[in-house]
């Protein structure tokens, strides 16, 4: 018995540990912020970031804002017939993590700072908190990467514009700067988040505090 207890001991230990890895956010400041008017007027571009961590707060927010659920299966960015297809990837100090917006999780998927790996602008690497936008085409209905096609990604790349800019407005009620781009190296992050033949890296952006 006692031979047996150690291995289940240990098994348990080490799924401890991997699950601790992952990032339980604080629930979203759905009261909080500016005016939208306000929120509008403030919202701008900007590539100047201090190296100032984010508190957890704040990216609790800005994922929900990103692409958290507001209703029972209903999310704050809309998606061409609900098709809800859109990762969120979180690039931070500590690692890449996907966005679990069931559970309101960051699910760790790799470990160490990957942050460099989001863009090519300089301030890239040194920001607090990018955003990767990809596309899951098996969620959109397609069963072949042959199938998909420009055409076929026309609603992902606007379901990441709505994404990018609930995060803006997030972002601007805050007082945070923000910056989208399309200027990523999309094969690049496929080999770094491990993703599959059938999602696409579309868009990065990268929120932080002003410098």
């Amino acid at each position: 018995m006692k031979h047996l207890l150690l291995p289940l001991i240990l098994i348990v230990l080490t799924t401890q540990s991997a699950c601790s890895q992952d990032i339980r956010l604080p629930e979203p400041d759905k009261k909080g912020g500016i005016p939208l008017m306000q929120a509008l007027n403030e919202r701008q571009t900007s590539r100047e970031f201090t190296d100032k961590e984010l508190s957890l707060q704040d990216i609790a927010d800005l994922c929900w804002a990103a692409w958290g659920y507001n209703r029972d299966d209903k999310r704050t960015a809309p998606s061409s017939m609900n098709k809800q297809e859109m990762d969120l990837y979180v690039f931070l100090k500590s690692g890449a993590y996907l966005y679990n917006a069931k559970t309101h999780t960051l699910e760790l998927v790799k470990k160490g700072d990957l942050r460099a790996h989001c863009g090519s602008q300089d301030f890239v690497a040194g920001a607090p908190l990018n955003f990767i936008y990809v596309a899951d085409l098996s969620k959109a209905g397609l069963s072949s990467p042959n199938e998909i096609t420009a055409e076929k990604l026309i609603p992902s790349h606007a379901n990441s514009g709505f994404m990018a800019q609930n995060v803006y407005l997030t972002a601007a009620s805050k007082g945070l700067a923000c910056v989208i781009r399309a200027w990523i190296d999309a094969d690049e992050l496929h080999q770094v988040l491990e993703l599959n033949a059938m999602q696409k890296a579309l868009y990065g952006q990268t929120v932080g505090h002003k410098k």
